[in-house]
């Protein structure tokens, strides 16, 4: 063996341009595979990193047919954290922004509201300090805090003593603990975590669904017996609390799944992907060794004359490919390292576990079995073919050392690198198609010129709803005065943003039960908003200054929930009562269009209801302005505005509108992009095949080329029977990859938006495409054979 690794290397040392095109070839097929399963083994099959993940779940409530998976309320929470046996611990968290100030310029850190328990329910416990208590749940004894070690170094000086404060939304917290480095529960950005502060109405709130729900199972409890029993919980509080949990459900589902969402298909068709460019690669590999086994035929026949066994020289090949398998392999861990750099340096913000991506050691093992395999599957057709030559025509003097059998194999070779490569670019066209489709939806809203950013005004400094209405007011006035502004608006949220659902119901058309109020998507507003956002008024008015805190209550709607619950009558004049106000009936004063709140692919859309902001100011707010210019270069002049108003007001989240759609399509996005990026690698791998195939044939058929032109054949006859041979592996190619592309992007079904998996435009480009590059890597071969010499020919004959 050590001879035949040997004599191996120093081949491969005589012939490096054969072993520079199939090292990079092979670590190509292999690199992208190691990479995407390194991915796939990061978010997918790696347990959380907390003690016994497996019995983590995450529990939500259901509302069908509107809501599949929604957060929940806090007085719900609280009772199934009250009443159900199933679980060791039940914990909550929200997310939240605080505003840190008291150290120079305020700036705006991301946090949680927490429940007591959470961290103890996760197995983690604080590096420096203690955990919360669950007294610390309670009102007015919750002014603690916990800190990530980033910034416990960076604000607390890292302190071992801890006995320090921070100023968070103008109020002070105490320092109880520090988390470990790197925990980032409940995403990688939250760095401050206070617990909720749980009073009597906190309790009796069963109407807005703001919270997210984590629990732990017993120990040998199963998943399908706590789902029973939550589904009990919750019938129980339905019955006890029918006006707002009737129709309420629960659902419990492991936390790995709900982290991972709906990532887990477009991981899969990737690593499919994947595959099919390894198999590309093992296909022109196999061309590689079967042109240079040809080569070597008088060799073998030699050494085999000289009473070398067949098995032999079958161990000598397969060991020549195992060396070439291991050495693109380990050039294969370097391009996947470089890979999966670059494919978080694109990757979408969204993309979870995404800080956990690394080649481990499971994904160096798998690196270890894709050589090993590709070793056998490339190397052992070249070899049983070489094993076996025919010793009387191969010793014969000037014997080409070719058969037809080789060249119906290589033929095949380049027929399936076709048919793989089409059934890739087919899928690749489908997700681009699908993205443009996407981006021509009409959010029902204009997002260019449109500047966004997010307000957290502390309550502790404005408690009173007049003073927040009063900052956003001001906010306003100093905003639209700025050079380029053209409209300026505040809003509890803005599109593709998220919402608040609340609940509503008709004065003139009571609903009956168990539904005796049906959701809607919830915005307060300033008057311009409809035109910052260029939201188009179909009937009625829209808010005006006149619509301030004492003048009569007034809401505009949009035109789904006009078409869905006023039965073709005029919903103007009608009055409607919003769950968050329970006293109050709003006059439905104007209705608008559509908007997409949450993505542009959304399909059905909900009620939306809008009310002015000056009747209902909250703290947390958005802000949105459109500009005749560019709009980032008003974010200087507008955070300037912001602390000459108060100078301990930080802002967050500052992006155009465009930006914001765009966090919506990222995923999709990235999909396309790495589906893209693999076909092209196929389609070149494809046509480098033919090319190689073609050229071989030509040089083995020279002196055959010679003798018809000799005998009267022209360059153009020539080109035509060379181009026709290397076309029609292309055609029969593409045919089958029509076949099989059928049958395949089914599977793509469910991440595409706006077209059939059977799109005949893409199947049609695809296959002209696809044409085109093998006619070219033909016509270069072939016009070689038009200058082969008939007279060397002849002679040589």
């Amino acid at each position: 063996m050590w001879q035949d690794i040997r004599y191996g290397l120093r081949l491969f040392i005589k012939n490096p341009v054969f072993t520079i095109i199939a090292c990079l070839t092979l670590a190509i097929g292999i690199g992208a595979n190691t990479a995407i399963f390194s991915v796939m083994n990061s978010v997918l099959l790696r347990p959380l990193p907390y003690p016994a993940a497996e019995r983590l779940v995450v529990i939500r409530e259901t509302r069908q047919p509107h809501f599949a998976l929604a957060a929940v309320a806090t007085g719900n929470f609280l009772y199934w954290r009250d009443q159900s046996k199933a679980f060791e611990r039940m914990a909550a968290y929200r997310r939240a922004d605080f505003n840190l100030s008291g150290g120079g310029e305020p700036v705006n850190v991301q946090g949680a509201l927490i429940s007591a328990e959470l961290f103890r329910l996760l197995g983690i416990n604080p590096a420096v300090g203690r955990d919360f208590s669950l007294e610390e749940e309670q009102p007015g004894r919750n002014n603690v805090a916990l800190v990530s070690h980033n910034i416990w170094r960076r604000h607390l000086s890292a302190d071992p003593g801890l006995g320090r404060t921070l100023k968070l939304n103008g109020k002070s917290y105490d320092i109880v603990g520090v988390m470990p480095p790197n925990t980032s529960f409940p995403d990688s950005e939250t760095e401050v975590w206070t617990p909720f502060g749980f009073d009597a109405a906190a309790r009796n709130d069963h109407v807005r669904h703001n919270i997210s729900v984590i629990a732990r199972l017993k120990e040998g409890e199963s998943l399908e017996r706590a789902s029973a029993e939550m589904d009990a919980v919750a019938r129980r509080l339905g019955t006890e609390s029918p006006d707002t949990n009737a129709a309420w459900g629960v659902k419990v589902r492991p936390m790995l799944q709900d982290i991972v969402g709906d990532i887990r298909p477009a991981l899969f068709v990737l690593f499919g992907t994947v595959a099919f460019v390894l198999l590309i690669a093992c296909a022109n590999i196999v061309n590689l060794l079967l042109a240079r086994a040809a080569s070597r035929q008088k060799e073998f026949a030699i050494r085999i004359t000289l009473g070398a066994g067949r098995w032999r020289i079958l161990r000598q090949l397969m060991t020549e490919s195992l060396l070439l398998s291991l050495m693109g392999g380990a050039l294969g861990l370097v391009f996947a390292y470089i890979g999966i750099r670059v494919l978080l340096a694109y990757a979408p913000a969204d993309l979870p576990r995404a800080g956990d991506i690394v080649i481990d050691s499971r994904a160096l093992a798998v690196t270890l079995l894709i050589s090993l395999l590709t070793s056998v599957v490339f190397g052992i057709l070249p070899a049983l073919q070489a094993a076996n030559p025919n010793l009387t025509e191969t010793l014969k003097e000037g014997a080409r050392g070719s058969t037809g059998g080789r060249k119906r194999i290589r033929g095949l070779l380049v027929v399936a690198e076709f048919a793989l490569s089409f059934m890739l670019l087919v899928g690749a066209g489908l997700m681009i198609k699908s993205l443009w489709q996407l981006r021509q939806v009409n959010p029902g809203f204009q997002p260019d010129n449109v500047l966004t950013l997010r307000i957290s005004l502390p309550q502790t400094k404005y408690p009173e709803q007049i003073q927040q209405a009063t900052f956003a007011e001001q906010l306003l006035k100093r905003v639209a005065s700025l050079p380029g502004v053209q409209a300026a608006s505040v809003a509890t949220t803005l599109p593709m943003s998220g919402t608040l659902i609340q609940g509503f119901s008709i004065q003139e058309k009571p609903f009956p039960p168990p539904d005796p109020q049906l959701p809607t998507n919830y915005y307060a507003v300033s008057p311009d908003y409809f035109r910052a956002m260029e939201i188009s008024l179909r009937r009625g008015r829209a808010f005006t200054e006149r619509d301030m805190r004492d003048a009569p209550k007034v809401a505009v709607i949009n035109d789904t929930m006009a078409r869905l619950y006023f039965n073709g009558e005029d919903p103007l004049g009608k009055h409607i009562n919003i769950s968050n106000e329970p006293q109050t009936w709003r006059e439905i004063v104007g209705v608008v269009g559509d908007v997409k709140n949450d993505s542009l692919e959304a399909t059905k859309l909900g009620a939306q209801t809008y009310v002015p902001y000056a009747q209902k100011p909250v703290p947390n707010i958005s802000l949105a302005v459109r500009t005749s210019t560019d709009p980032q270069a008003l974010a200087v002049p507008i955070r300037r505005e912001v602390l000459s108003i108060d100078s301990e007001q930080p802002i967050a989240k500052l992006q155009t509108m465009n930006q914001v759609i765009g966090t919506t399509i990222a995923q999709r996005q990235f999909n396309a992009l790495l589906l893209f990026v693999f076909a092209v690698v196929s389609l070149v791998l494809a046509a480098i095949g033919i090319y190689g195939v073609i050229a071989y044939s030509v040089s083995q058929r020279a002196q055959e080329l010679g003798i018809r032109m000799a005998l009267g054949a022209g360059a153009r006859d020539i080109l035509k029977l060379v181009l026709s041979q290397g076309m029609f592996l292309a055609v029969v190619g593409v045919a089958l990859g029509v076949a099989g592309a059928f049958a395949l992007t089914r599977v793509l079904s469910t991440m595409l938006f706006g077209v059939s998996a059977t799109d005949p435009t893409v199947f049609a480009a695809i296959m002209l495409l696809l044409c085109a590059v093998a006619l070219l890597a033909c016509y270069v071969p072939a016009r070689r054979a038009t200058k082969v010499s008939p007279l060397e020919a002849i002679r040589s004959e």
